[in-house]
């Protein structure tokens, strides 16, 4: 059935009566409202009815339209039930009226709506329910009249209605969890009104849900387009005999409404295509492209489609089409888990909630499919109606043998590599290299012939691989189990015949001595280590890269094998009691990558493969390396967690080793002679304990770009030829307490009791322990002296990042400009009672880290090159001289600095008796026992920068060029005589004054505290109407009242730029969040005498002196850093993200400062000012202005 609505004056005799003989003669029932019909309670209960059962919605819109309340309110019980059903029609039919004066309310219907508000005051919300309406069906486009003669747009209006309901739509499945946030982008971009021909790409990995997407959207919008066409399956159709041709006639076929001849080639259809869509604006949707050849032939060129068109394609390949082709990307993410396990309950129990006994065995799905939408659906329909005991074991069986049905549709991606380079790398990946960093992974596979960097980005292209924000390769659980899964058919039988294997299979082919075979090239077998729960290591992360980085193992960790085999009768395999023989590896002569975890080998470890490039053997159980284990061609060696007391005897010559990682070997007293190594470029010895010296040799590694010698508590001094090391880049001494640095009196107590470190030297050489003795020798000389700062002079200049954090360090070096290439600096946690005045002079200098320096009281001025300063629980920090980038892009943080009380050229907080005698002149003629309350009383402030609060004395608070004071009471002074109750707004016409001239204002608001008063949402808003400039004031220090009582907030806005003039409009209003209850707020202007006039002149008091400086400033010349848009400006610094939203919004775009779209823009509420003119209490005309007080200064 179809429903017409009109306004029946307009229309009723002559259009409205020929669309209904017209849609009655083509077979549709037809409903049609008549405005002149008389409006009963059965005659509304009739059109309700329509309404609700017809497949389209006609509405008529005239030039009178709007003056009908009763049309209004049948627009929006259609556009509430358009919300609610996606399969209502609702056409807009625009008869002699433009579609913009719909959408503007400009016109005719700007009359009407004039008079609406002044009829419904009392219902306004209804008025907005109204005009909302109007802007929606605006929206969805519609029939226009223009020049057309009526019977032909009525035959256009039927023609289109028969193409639209006869459109078959895409079947879509039913339980659709979490597709409205999906789409909801996509849906933004189909309704941009650009007349650009769009091409949006939904990627992401197979099974994510791309095609249930594309889907909902074409089912949302095509019929807000001429023509449209939803082409599935497009990668499997053109592998088809003429597949492309068969796409080119379905395409044809959806557009032109089955009209379309036979084509016989894809050059045919291809120009068949460009006819039709040059003619109409058109949507269409390319479903599972995997070549942009295909979107070639069956689309052509974008050139050839009518303005305003849109494509939309969906594909596995991140990088199909050149950057410039396409206008919009949209990466689709897996599911959240309570929107997975809610997926996979309506699959496996027909229902949103698991029956009872269920929900933990759930949840064990739910976590291995990690939120795959095709793996819940899979899963959930094959263990629908099946026992708890069918549950337990189809786990089981999961995590060793992966489903068929999802592996399918996953291996595709694979198959889809464009040569077995890509294809060995990405099962290497699976293998060994997941959540390794991507610099890391680089050097060990340069070195197996891969090219890593471009086949990495072939593989994140096809959404294989992704890479996090730490620059790790991380990839899922389902995808890892696809590559394992096609490593094991190489032998479904014998892994030893396998090039890669792990876990359980790698133990089996170790015990079994000869299993193994030259076809493996790989190797990784992982055994549980009581030290790793029992120890004081307890709580350090389970994996590290080469770097000695912490991340942590997603849902199934290295030790998923053995849980799931834990009760095999075979338990040997899992145990690390058991001793491999190291002629296991005998015969696997082309091993490359061997990783061990806590695996004892005993035997001649000549017996190990020579090709050996990466070797990682954590736990590794020997005192030091073996003489005849061949090293000569490893790149990585990572012996992490060892029982090394020195690493080898002697030099040995390992030329193509780069990394090298010995952390948490705590038996580790001594580096190793380098200069046998010459090409090393990492070195990381973290938490060695008892490290006590690093060898001469390292100053010879030419080629060390990063020393890691974190947590080193021993250790005491560093090499004295550390300055040559010319590439060093990265240098992390975090922790090394011992250390001297510096030649200060306490230096000699690290090396005092001999006896001890002789203790733990006990097994070095007689070379080694002298060149000890005589550094212990050289600190107590050096003890006699005065104590002096240490020199950066003897360190590498070319250093781009320096931890020195935890180091108990006191002071920082004046020369640490020498540094000139660091980037990075970090001195958290030491104490530090203040850095360099000439900070600014690391040019270079991105991220300044200081937590916890609870001694540092003030920051000297900082370079602006800096993107990070943090420098949270710094106690004691009250002042800092700048913020660089602040409003740009400079990520801070201050939590717990809670005496912090002034940023210069942002805000100043001081106590009010040091605040300039003129700022509280400014104020009036203020008393404090008018408010009832004393100046000896302390009060309460809270910062919210710092998100703390602090006691003290009345203080002041400037800002923005603001002046405000913060004291308790409960009456607002009497010379306030703008007053508004609540949340009102003031509304201000500005009196006319002979000789005087505005120059600001004075604000006073009384509040009470919140139960959650923690807040910085507390906006005081001044907006001039007739000028169109607004003004948010957002303090960052606000007085917190007590318990059950009030506080004023008094604040003087001065301008120097007229931007306040007698006879404009001006609003103020508060709003408040979750932080007080603004009970009253009242406003007083001030003026300023004219200077002109001699009789007028102020005698101005004199300077005050040096201990009472006050910021200088006025909101005129501070409002320019916080303009975010023409006229607008956002008065906050603590609140800097929101600032660099709008910042990078201009950098993308320069002219969006110049369009401001309050219904479209997140960040509208900053200037959103509702007036009420019924409140008659909140609105000052001139007349009645001139009956107040004014105050003058």
């Amino acid at each position: 059935m179809c429903c017409v609505c009109t306004r029946g004056e307009d229309t009723r005799k002559g259009f409205t009566d020929h669309l209904y003989r017209a849609l009655e003669q083509a077979g549709f029932h037809t409903f049609r409202d008549d405005d002149e019909i008389k409006r009963g309670a059965n005659i509304a209960a009739e059109i309700q009815r329509a309404i609700q059962e017809s497949q389209v919605s006609i509405i008529v819109f005239s030039k009178n339209y709007a003056s009908s309340t009763w049309c209004l309110d049948e627009l929006v019980k259609i556009m509430e039930r358009r919300k609610a059903d996606d399969g209502l029609m609702v056409m807009p039919v625009f008869y002699d009226v433009d579609p913009s004066h719909i959408r503007k309310l400009t016109g005719s219907f700007a009359n009407a709506f004039s008079g609406h508000e002044e009829h419904f005051k009392e219902d306004i919300h209804k008025v907005e329910e109204w005009r909302r309406a109007l802007r929606d069906v605006a929206d969805l486009g519609g029939m226009v009249l223009g020049d057309r003669y009526e019977s032909q747009f009525i035959q256009n209006i039927v023609e289109e209605i028969e193409n639209k309901l006869n459109h078959t739509t895409p079947n879509i499945a039913p339980h659709l969890v979490g597709i409205d946030n999906r789409v909801r982008g996509i849906n933004m971009w189909l309704k941009d009104r650009s007349n650009d021909v769009g091409v949006a790409v939904i990627y992401g990995m197979g099974g994510v849900g791309k095609t249930t997407i594309a889907k909902a959207a074409y089912k949302q919008n095509f019929d807000k387009f001429q023509g449209s066409s939803f082409l599935p399956d497009v990668r499997a159709a053109s592998e088809q005999p003429n597949g492309l041709v068969c796409l080119q006639r379905k395409l044809l076929s959806d557009i032109q409404k089955g009209k379309t001849k036979k084509i016989y080639s894809i050059d045919e259809g291809m120009s068949k295509i460009k006819l039709v869509v040059r003619c109409k604006r058109v949507l269409i949707v390319l479903d599972d492209v995997n070549h942009s050849e295909q979107f070639n032939a069956i689309l052509g060129m974008r050139e050839w489609f009518h303005p305003g068109s849109k494509i939309i394609v969906t594909t596995r390949h991140e990088n199909l089409f050149n950057d410039h082709a396409v206008h919009a990307m949209f990466k689709v993410k897996e599911l959240g888990e309570g929107e997975s396990l809610e997926l996979f309950n309506w699959h496996a129990f027909k229902q949103a909630h698991p029956i009872k006994g269920y929900m933990n065995l759930s949840r064990s799905v739910v976590q291995h499919c990690e939120g795959l939408p095709l793996a819940l659906q899979v899963l959930g329909s094959s263990l629908f109606g099946k026992s708890v005991d069918l549950w337990q074991s189809a786990l089981q069986k999961l995590h060793v043998i992966p489903d068929d049905n999802i592996q399918k549709i996953l291996r595709i991606s694979f198959d889809s590599l464009k040569d077995d380079h890509d294809r060995n790398l990405f099962l290497h990946i699976v293998c060994f290299f997941i959540e390794k960093k991507m610099s890391y992974t680089i050097t060990v596979l340069d070195n197996l012939n891969f090219y890593t960097r471009i086949g990495i980005q072939n593989l994140v292209d096809r959404c294989l691989v992704e890479i996090d924000v730490d620059n790790r390769l991380i990839m899922h659980q389902l995808l890892r189990d696809m590559g394992r899964a096609i490593i094991r058919e190489e032998s479904s039988e014998d892994p030893g015949k396998r090039s890669r294997v792990w876990h359980k299979d790698a133990s089996d082919v170790l015990r079994k001595l000869t299993q193994g075979t030259e076809t493996i090239k790989g190797l990784m077998l992982n055994l549980p280590s009581e030290a790793i729960f029992s120890t004081s290591n307890q709580n350090r992360c389970l994996v590290e890269d080469f770097d000695g980085n912490c991340s942590r193992r997603r849902r199934l960790g290295y030790f998923s094998w053995i849980s799931i085999n834990s009760s095999s009768t075979n338990s040997a395999a899992t145990s690390n009691e058991v001793d491999f023989k190291a002629e296991a590896f005998r015969r696997m002569h082309n091993l490359e990558l061997l990783l061990l975890d806590n695996v004892k080998v005993s035997g001649d470890y000549e017996d190990f493969p020579k090709k050996l490039i990466w070797l990682c053997w954590r736990g590794f159980p020997l005192k030091s390396i073996p003489e005849k284990f061949y090293l000569e061609n490893l790149v990585g060696l990572d012996l992490r967690n060892s029982s090394l007391q020195h690493v080898w005897k002697g030099t040995r010559f390992l030329l193509g080793l780069k990394i090298l990682n010995l952390s948490h070997s705590h038996s580790l007293v001594t580096t190793p002679d380098l200069s046998g190594v010459p090409n090393l470029e990492k070195l990381i010895l973290k938490d060695c304990i008892n490290l006590v010296v690093i060898d001469e040799s390292l100053g010879n590694l030419e080629k060390l770009i990063f020393l890691n010698l974190k947590d080193c508590r021993s250790l005491m001094k560093l090499p004295t030829r550390i300055s040559m090391l010319r590439s060093l880049q990265e240098l992390d001494l975090s922790g090394c307490s011992k250390l001297v640095l510096h030649t200060s009196t306490t230096a000699a107590n690290h090396l005092h009791s001999t006896t001890r470190v002789r203790k733990k030297l006990n097994m070095l050489s007689e070379k080694i322990w002298q060149s000890i003795w005589s550094w212990t020798s050289w600190v107590s000389t050096r003890n006699k002296l005065e104590s002096a700062s240490l020199s950066m002079e003897i360190w590498p200049h070319c250093l781009g990042t320096l931890s020195l954090a935890d180091c108990n360090l006191s002071e920082i070096p004046g020369d640490l400009s020498i540094l000139s290439l660091l980037k990075h600096l970090n001195l958290s946690r030491n104490p530090i009672l203040r850095l360099p005045e000439n900070m600014n002079g690391l040019i270079m200098l991105r991220t300044l880290e200081i937590q916890g320096c609870a001694k540092l009281r003030t920051l000297p001025k900082l370079p602006q090159s800096l993107k990070k300063l943090h420098a949270s629980y710094c106690t004691s920090l009250e002042r800092i001289a700048n913020l660089p980038n602040m409003f740009e892009s400079l990520d801070s943080s201050f939590w717990k600095c809670k005496k912090l009380v002034e940023v210069q050229s942002l805000f100043d907080i001081k106590p009010l008796k040091r605040v300039d005698i003129e700022m509280i002149r400014d104020m009036g003629p203020f008393n404090l026992e008018s408010t009832g309350v004393s100046t000896e009383v302390e009060f309460e402030m809270t910062n919210y920068l710092t998100c703390t609060t602090r006691n003290g004395a009345l203080q002041g608070l400037y800002e923005c060029g603001i002046f405000s004071i913060f004291v308790h009471g409960n009456k607002i002074p009497d010379r306030f005589t703008y007053r508004s109750v609540g949340k009102s707004v003031l509304s201000i016409i500005l009196p006319s004054h002979f000789n005087l001239k505005i120059r600001g204002l004075n604000i006073c608001v009384m509040y009470s505290r919140c139960p959650f008063w923690f807040s910085s949402r507390n906006f005081l808003k001044v907006s001039n109407e007739t000028k169109g400039l607004k003004w948010t004031y957002c303090p960052v220090a606000a007085g917190l009242p007590k318990k059950n009582q009030d506080m004023l907030w008094l604040s003087h806005w001065r301008f120097e730029n007229d931007e306040l003039e007698e006879g404009e409009q001006v609003h103020v209003s508060i709003n408040e969040e979750f932080s007080f209850w603004a009970k009253e707020f009242c406003i007083q202007l001030v003026y300023e005498k004219d200077p002109s006039n001699s009789e007028d002149i102020i005698i101005q008091q004199e300077t005050p002196p040096s201990s009472q400086i006050a910021a200088a400033g006025n909101v005129s010349a501070s409002a320019s850093k916080y303009q975010f848009w023409t006229g607008k400006y956002f008065l906050c610094n603590h609140r800097a993200r929101i600032h660099q939203h709008q910042f990078s919004r201009r950098q993308t775009n320069p002219s969006y400062l110049e369009h401001y779209k309050p219904e479209t823009d997140t960040f509208h509420y900053l200037f959103d000012q509702e007036v009420h003119p019924q409140d008659n209490h909140s609105i000052y005309s001139e007349e009645n202005l001139r009956l107040l007080h004014t105050f003058y200064i």
